[in-house]
């Protein structure tokens, strides 16, 4: 008999990664006591408590209002991930939370070694693991998860989908939206392209996104931040357009670029494999960060002979049109990925690309209102987006208001602290472990 369970709030972007953007995740204490930051006490009790007490400083754009809301409990749905219709209500959510325990300490590494190296060093499994985790971090935003619960798919899909659930027996799009997820999880990542049990479409957006591109790193500078958003996480820059082939509206879409924030100075890049550097493609000069360093990992060799040229069925995208150009891609147990430092325009404009998909009743999550501000700023004035879908007036005389405020406290606390007191900010990295 299946005992009742009690309702849970099931985050859609996990804690670890809302950490990045607490803060509290460094203590800001006025002292004239440097010792106190020698207690490792200290340290330890204010890294508990960060890690129950985190907090997100975030905009709230149907009330048009700032806010600070608990990290645990922001960004979730009530039971998102439990299979009431199966005998193990929670298979989904306890296998998703392996996976992103392992994935959580493959990115504090990324987040912690960019702080102080220029690269990092990646195990191939973690690379499957990390593939698995961006692939259902966007499959899982609200937008899809209630694509699914509401069974609102077009006229074309719709057969399909009732075919599918028909042939696994399942009685709702929710079901499969959940069987899908659960086998991207116990499916190695090389073999997802074959299985069977995940509907069609997505099984080939899985391959689309996450075995026919190449990852980059990207890094603010030290007065740029990212911005991060309901529906921020695989949001795509590249061509979207409406067409009359091979029907009439049919709907052209392709990345040149996903996008995948991991910490207000990191964002994770899936770049097209037409943006390779072997690769002598026309849409190099389409895409709208045509400019920004895309060092492609793994790099590529030149094939010796007609021998080396895979022709098997599991070739991918990405292999056969480098093996035309007669390069192979290099396989190892690890890869080395540079921290790709990006310019001030840059970051703005990867943040016009994520707020430009924004919804009207969406919530924003940002560290500081001074770079939020200039990536408003120059949201509205860009050029390079064709359409400008969304209207941040309001958000920017907040930013303004709040800016001026926080200009005035500033000065007021240093008009408190006696002429002969000489004191410091003490910063100091307290984050807690993922």
């Amino acid at each position: 008999m299946q005992q009742e369970q009690k309702d849970q709030y099931h985050h859609y972007i996990p804690r670890f990664l809302l950490r990045n953007f607490a803060i509290n995740y460094y203590e800001r204490i006025f002292v004239n006591n440097k010792n106190l930051f020698k207690q490792r006490g200290h340290k330890r009790n204010f890294r508990d408590k960060n890690k129950e007490e985190a907090l997100l400083q975030t905009y709230d754009r149907t009330k048009s209002q700032f806010d600070v809301s608990l990290v645990a409990k922001t960004y979730g749905i009530e039971n998102m991930y439990k299979d009431f219709n199966h005998e193990d209500v929670m298979r989904v959510e306890s296998k998703l939370a392996k996976l992103e325990g392992q994935v959580a300490r493959v990115i504090h590494d990324i987040v912690r070694t960019s702080q102080k190296e220029s690269q990092i060093v990646l195990l191939n499994t973690d690379l499957n693991d990390l593939c698995k985790f961006l692939f259902i971090m966007d499959y899982r935003k609200p937008y899809r998860w209630s694509q699914f619960k509401n069974e609102n798919f077009d006229s074309r899909t719709w057969p399909f989908m009732k075919q599918f659930m028909q042939e696994y027996k399942l009685k709702s799009t929710l079901e499969v939206w959940l069987q899908n997820i659960h086998e991207i999880l116990i499916t190695d990542h090389k073999d997802i392209k074959d299985s069977l049990r995940i509907f069609m479409p997505d099984r080939e957006d899985y391959v689309n996104r996450m075995m026919d591109r190449f990852l980059v790193i990207w890094q603010a500078g030290e007065n740029d931040e990212f911005v991060t958003t309901n529906n921020g996480f695989g949001t795509f820059e590249g061509i979207n357009e409406i067409l009359d082939e091979p029907f009439p509206q049919f709907k052209f879409n392709y990345a040149f670029h996903y996008f995948y924030v991991i910490s207000p100075k990191l964002v994770l890049v899936l770049c097209s494999v037409f943006l390779r550097e072997e690769i002598i493609s026309p849409f190099k000069c389409q895409t709208i960060f045509e400019n920004v360093p895309r060092p492609p990992v793994p790099k590529c060799v030149r094939l010796n002979n007609k021998n080396n040229h895979r022709t098997d069925g599991n070739v991918t995208l990405i292999e056969r049109l480098i093996n035309a150009q007669g390069f192979k891609t290099e396989t190892s147990d690890k890869y080395t990925f540079p921290f790709v430092k990006v310019t001030s325009a840059t970051v703005h404009l990867v943040n016009a690309v994520i707020l430009n998909e924004s919804k009207p009743d969406e919530i924003m999550s940002f560290l500081s209102h001074s770079c939020l501000y200039k990536s408003i700023v120059k949201y509205h004035k860009n050029k390079d987006i064709k359409i400008l879908k969304q209207d941040y007036s309001s958000l920017k005389k907040n930013l303004f208001v709040a800016l001026n405020r926080t200009h005035k406290e500033n000065l007021n606390l240093r008009r408190s602290i006696p002429a002969d007191r000489i004191c410091d900010w003490e910063v100091r990295d307290l984050s807690p472990e993922p």
